[in-house]
């Protein structure tokens, strides 16, 4: 297994229903976003961490 010690971990956040998509290097930003556009649209959001 590697080690990615010093890597940053990033957060994918895409919209499944519109062009809604953004990269995050805190959780709780990519979480913020999330929320923030489930609540003004109604559409459903994924929020992955990629690495």
């Amino acid at each position: 297994m590697m080690n990615h010690s010093g890597s940053k971990r990033r957060y994918h956040v895409v919209c499944r229903e519109c062009r809604l998509e953004r990269l995050f290097n805190i959780v709780d930003d990519a979480d913020s976003l999330e929320r923030e556009h489930v609540l003004e649209t109604g559409h459903r959001v994924a929020v992955e961490r990629i690495c």
